[in-house]
């Protein structure tokens, strides 16, 4: 079965989280630099996942407005579905994924290397909710 892919965009990383294969949990993978090489690095993860949805968190406002980060988010989308044309790609609003990272992160007792956890842990809570709402479609 294929998976679905989650991305946190950020400017100098992405976040990113997998689902198991039958699309139920999401698991945080190591985030990936936001460089010339970013596109060639999500196809190869694309690849070696066999992931055929990917998921793309959007960064509205508190107040329900999209902001400069949206437009370089769907900016991204775009260039990524001109690099994997045959990838399925989804947008879901991201509010509040960080600051539940943050939160999440801030109760372990690894102080130590946060920043490098959070981007994927919200991708995590991007993946998850939007595999919760598949789950509640059914």
């Amino acid at each position: 079965m294929s998976r679905i892919l989650a991305l946190d965009i950020g400017t100098k990383r992405i976040g990113v989280a997998v689902s198991d294969p039958l699309g139920i949990t999401a698991k945080p993978l190591d985030y990936i630099k936001n460089d010339d090489n970013v596109f060639q690095n999500i196809k190869s993860l694309i690849e070696s996942q066999n992931v055929s949805t990917v998921v793309i968190g959007l960064p509205i406002t508190l107040k329900g407005l999209q902001g400069q980060q949206v437009e370089y988010t769907k900016e991204f989308a775009e260039k990524l579905k001109h690099y994997i044309p045959h990838i399925n790609i989804v947008f879901i609003d991201e509010r509040f994924t960080t600051s539940l990272a943050e939160k999440h992160l801030s109760q372990t007792k690894k102080k130590k290397n946060i920043k490098d956890y959070i981007d994927s842990l919200s991708a995590v809570f991007i993946l998850q909710t939007y595999l919760d709402s598949l789950s509640f479609g059914r």
